[in-house]
């Protein structure tokens, strides 16, 4: 380890503390062999027979960034193999999540032969059974937790494939389709990556290799799709985290402003022209979607009751596209699992936050009236039709008071110093990366901050408090009790290390997750 620098090493140690595994985190190793999963030989019998017959794809995605990059890479792979591909994701707000029997039938009328998915149809029950009755193939590509077995012709997921390749999220099976059949490039493997960090992902196996290698293709030349949402020079997962997956997503958001297909005509765009219309398009949704979770997360702040240990906020004026931001920054501020509601002329629409330790599912479970509920430990997404909700009300209530929740695992810490909140310091973290779950950045604390002075903006949303050292230390969306407290009180600043960038000067920063207050 004598090429990494000080806080390098220190990190490492602290994420493997046994020192003959170290070495695996520093690999910068190729991907692994194509898989050779009796599934994945399938796919490619039939998608050579599709070609040599003629008969036309239909690939079924979803809205958000995964399921577009999972849509589109299946897509330009598919044409690339020489097969006719159409493509269709469905209007988050209209028609909501996977693959739907009307969509078969339209697909079917329209002359297409084989349904593949990507990123959906694990639970497509009723839509495969449809197609099969209408004599389609079906071939499902998803990595969503297999619940029953699933009624279709070919079923590619990471948990049926070889262990190398158990952490893929859809976009990352999809590529594999691809490789499959000698048609990957590059730009897919981009796409594969940004998925990846945009579903959180394990960092470890064939995914670790995917992002190591998306991140090395965009800092070698920029890739017009992608690193025009892109502001820093140089590229790690958290950039693409922070200035392209949110503008990928917000547009299946705003489903009633904008669609998510166009995402996909976009990234598969080659015009220069349309390519720079439709990313300028991105980002006006993007700056829209902004706009409205700030006011709907103020609006529900106010409305949170101390004394609950659940939040429940509910407002008719509620965009169903935001409400699962809404609940992440609830849940972060408040330190509770949170649900947020819309309301509709069908019922509500509601989605859930939960802090590591809390399982959504199994705290939900009980609940009898669901229209439909579906998600993980962490996350759900639910429905409840306009006469159940009060029951749902005082079941969140009565349920909240009883159910025990172990608290989050402590995560792992590190004490700095403001003389290492340096360029160097952090641009020396790239040996380690990716970061992410099963193997997670530390939080870094600086305690006794020396502040100089502080300054508010956007109507005190955001603080940035500068160290006498002259080190920044950014706090966005600080919480309104926080405004008011005596700097005084501050024992230490908990984040996370950036390097910003403004007009080609860089600039470290520290990054404020949670202030420690005597």
């Amino acid at each position: 380890m004598k090429h990494l620098t000080p806080l390098a090493q220190e990190i490492l140690q602290t994420l493997e503390p046994d020192p003959t595994r170290q070495a695996q985190w520093l690999e910068h190793a190729p991907l692994y062999p194509v898989s050779q999963d009796p599934e994945m030989e399938s796919f490619k019998e039939w998608m050579e027979e599709a070609k040599q017959a003629g008969q036309k794809v239909f690939v079924a995605g979803d809205y958000d960034c995964d399921g577009i990059m999972a849509t589109s890479i299946m897509v330009s792979g598919l044409r690339a193999f020489g097969l006719e591909v159409g493509f269709y994701i469905p209007d988050r707000i209209k028609e909501g999540y996977g693959l739907h029997p009307r969509t078969v039938r339209l697909a079917h009328e329209k002359g297409y032969q084989i349904i593949v998915t990507v990123d959906n149809g694990i639970k497509a029950a009723e839509a495969l059974e449809l197609a099969k009755t209408l004599g389609m193939t079906t071939i499902v590509t998803d990595h969503h937790t297999i619940e029953e077995e699933t009624d279709c012709d070919v079923l590619i997921h990471p948990a049926r494939l070889e262990d190398e390749f158990s952490t893929l999220c859809g976009a990352g099976v999809a590529y594999e389709c691809v490789r499959a059949l000698g048609q990957a490039t590059d730009y897919h493997l981009i796409m594969a990556a940004v998925a990846s960090i945009a579903d959180v992902m394990p960092v470890t196996k064939q995914t670790r290799r995917l992002i190591q290698h998306g991140l090395d293709r965009l800092n070698e030349k920029k890739e017009i799709h992608i690193s025009s949402f892109i502001k820093d020079s140089h590229v790690t997962e958290t950039t693409l985290a922070f200035q392209v997956v949110p503008k990928i997503n917000a547009i299946g958001r705003l489903s009633n402003m904008a669609n998510a297909n166009n995402v996909v005509r976009y990234l598969l765009s080659e015009d220069p022209a349309e390519i720079m219309k439709l990313n300028a398009q991105i980002e006006q949704i993007n700056e829209r979607r902004k706009t409205i979770s700030a006011q709907m997360s103020e609006q529900a702040m106010r409305q949170v009751d101390p004394g609950q240990p659940v939040n429940l906020i509910m407002s008719p004026g509620f965009h169903e596209g935001i409400i699962g931001l809404v609940a992440g920054n609830l849940m972060n501020q408040t330190g509770k699992p949170t649900i947020v509601a819309a309301k509709n002329v069908d019922g509500f629409k509601m989605s859930m936050r939960a802090p590591e330790g809390f399982d959504c599912m199994a705290f939900l479970n009980p609940f009898p009236s669901f229209s439909a509920c579906g998600g993980h430990k962490q996350a759900a997404g639910f429905s409840v039709d306009l006469d159940d909700y009060e029951a749902f009300e005082r079941f969140i209530r009565q349920r909240g008071a009883q159910y025990e929740w172990s608290a989050p695992l402590e995560k792992n810490e590190i004490e700095i110093d403001e003389s290492q909140i340096q360029i160097e310091a952090i641009e020396s973290l790239d040996a380690l990366r990716p970061f992410g779950p099963g193997f997670e950045m530390p939080v870094f604390k600086i305690s006794k901050p020396a502040i100089k002075n502080l300054y508010d903006f956007q109507n005190a949303r955001h603080r940035r408090y500068t160290l006498q050292s002259g080190v920044c230390c950014m706090r966005f969306n600080q919480p309104r009790s926080e405004i008011s407290k005596s700097v005084n009180r501050i024992q230490c600043f908990e984040g996370e290390l950036q390097i910003s960038e403004y007009r080609g000067r860089k600039q470290a920063s520290f990054m404020i997750d949670k202030i420690v207050y005597d």
